[in-house]
């Protein structure tokens, strides 16, 4: 994932720091072969090569006394051949006792910590006993305390592995980076912070698609689709964006994270151990929150609602997990309607009079149950400013056993999902007296008609009493005839209006029948005139 340590060095890194160990072995000349295929000159010193290929500015090696003894010499006058820096040198101990082992650690990480601006070649070629395994610990502990850790690359010349005399320069980046991007993955699936492995995710994607673009061999990797869900993903996670998270329609859902992981483990086989971490945060993480699509009201909902709120349990986030047992027991009262949390782009919003509603039955037929929520609730929303705040253990311990007592719960009473459509007669013409031209026009467009009356209007009425009624009546009608479609709406001018309007955003068509008038005696004192219906005209 870290391009910047090359050949030549990039311009985002103005200096290149080249960090390297001897020890007293007798080396013998090679020409190496680096990861772009050039060859170096021969020399003795691996150093010296990788110098030259990511054109150091400063080479520190890391050497016992008696290492520094026999090969300075020799290797100053091959650096100074090749106009390069001069070498250096950080003593360390042996190694010989653990007090020992920490001065070598502290020697290797100050050097893993270069100023600013400045990247660092890392090459483990010479070094003895532990200190590979040191040098690998100490490059994962710097990049993870670091805010902004130097950039790295990691060598070794395989001088057994020669042919020809020329040996084999081997890259060792990947798998440092893999530690980097695992190490992430696990915190993500720990806390659910998702920016830092998203851009990691991204990042390790460009280098396995340029990596792909120059053998072409099988099909390209696509990690960055996998970054960008996790990115999404992660946000809706971190501000309870529910609907977001369970429901598939929205950018940063768990059915969006799920494709990209399929996508991705396609190419887990270029980066074998990424398959294992993929399918860890499938299984653990995004599968358990598949299953709901439209709304929430329903089995499939409830379950993802008990898994969504079991996430936030298993990573000690006690605030967000009561408010999701919270608003799912209300869900369990609720229609769809207002059952669902998402954007919706062109579709009516979540109906808040319904939500409010539930909310109310909820109180109703739960009280208990409501009590208690709402007691946890507050006290860890009110961050311990109670008179006698619950313990935090206490207060922990009471949330999950919520959030267990709602994902146990049965499945709730929902009308059947292929309920028939309903076109509503809201006005005070009963259908019973419509024409058979204007009951056929209604049944066109949903199976059932349904009465339902146009309330009175008192005169002294004003616009806050007529709004308050319309969003009354509407919420009521919804709530009874949760399949209305269509409505026909006629009545006093100003609560049609609203009527009208409150409807509208529930997602139902509002209609006015239109007449053509006949005048069919008109001799005497008495004028016979009927009114003939010709078509239901929508409200714009």
């Amino acid at each position: 994932m870290n391009d910047s340590v090359s050949s030549p060095a990039s311009a985002a890194t103005a200096r290149t720091r080249l960090v390297g160990f001897l020890g007293t072995g007798c080396y013998k000349p090679a020409r190496h072969r680096f990861p772009d295929h050039s060859i170096g000159s021969e020399t003795p010193y691996i150093c010296r090569a990788l110098a030259e290929f990511v054109h150091a500015d400063e080479i520190a090696l890391i050497a016992t006394a008696e290492a520094r003894a026999k090969h300075e010499a020799p290797l100053a006058a091959e650096l100074r051949a090749a106009n390069l820096p001069a070498a250096q040198f950080h003593p360390i101990p042996m190694g010989e006792s653990e007090a020992e082992l920490w001065r070598q650690f502290e020697t290797v990480k100050d050097l893993l910590r270069p100023p600013s601006g400045t990247a660092v070649a890392l090459e483990v070629t010479h070094a003895f006993r532990s200190q590979p395994f040191f040098a690998a610990a100490v490059a994962a502990f710097v990049r993870a305390v670091e805010r902004a850790p130097a950039p790295l690359k990691v060598f070794y010349a395989a001088f057994e592995a020669r042919r020809d005399g020329v040996a084999p320069v081997w890259e060792l980046t990947p798998f440092v980076d893999l530690l980097d991007w695992a190490q992430g993955m696990m915190l993500f699936l720990r806390t659910g912070r998702a920016a830092d492995i998203a851009e990691r995710t991204i990042a390790l994607g460009q280098q396995l698609r340029r990596q792909w673009a120059a053998s072409k061999e099988g099909a390209p990797p696509n990690l960055e689709q996998l970054g960008k869900a996790l990115r999404d993903f992660g946000g809706n996670l971190e501000t309870v964006r529910t609907g977001d998270l369970l429901l598939g329609r929205s950018a940063g859902s768990a059915l969006d994270m799920a494709a990209a992981l399929a996508a991705a483990r396609e190419s887990a086989h270029r980066v074998p151990p990424l398959a294992d971490v993929l399918d860890r945060l499938r299984d653990e993480m995004i599968v358990p929150l598949l299953g709901a699509r439209d709304h929430l009201a329903n089995p499939d909902g409830h379950r993802a609602l008990a898994a969504l709120a079991r996430l936030y349990v298993g990573m000690g986030r006690w605030a967000e997990a009561a408010a999701v047992a919270r608003e799912g027991w209300i869900t369990r009262h609720a229609m769809p309607a207002a059952a669902f949390g998402e954007r919706r782009q062109n579709r009516p919003g979540l109906d808040e009079g319904l939500r409010r509603n539930a909310e109310d039955r909820w109180g109703r037929e739960e009280g208990d149950v409501a009590r208690a929520v709402a007691a946890v609730r507050n006290d860890i929303e009110h961050a311990g400013f109670k008179q006698q705040p619950l313990p935090a253990a206490s207060l922990r311990g009471q949330i999950g056993k919520l959030v267990e007592r709602f994902a146990a719960l049965p499945p709730a009473r929902r009308l059947p999902p292929a309920a028939p459509a309903v076109f509503v007669n809201l006005s005070n013409h009963p259908s019973s007296a419509w024409s058979a031209a204007q009951r056929e026009a209604a049944l066109n467009l949903a199976p059932q008609i349904q009465d339902w009356p146009f309330p009175p209007v008192p005169p002294e009425a004003g616009p806050a009493d007529i709004a308050a009624l319309a969003e009354r009546t509407v919420a009521q009608l919804t709530e009874d005839l949760p399949a209305a479609t269509h409505a026909m709406v006629q009545g006093e001018f100003t609560l049609t209006h609203a009527l009208v309007r409150a409807l509208q955003r529930r997602g139902i068509v509002c209609l006015a029948a239109t007449t053509r008038r006949q005048v069919l005696d008109d001799c005497g004192a008495v004028k016979t005139t009927r009114f003939e219906f010709v078509r239901f005209r929508e409200y714009g």
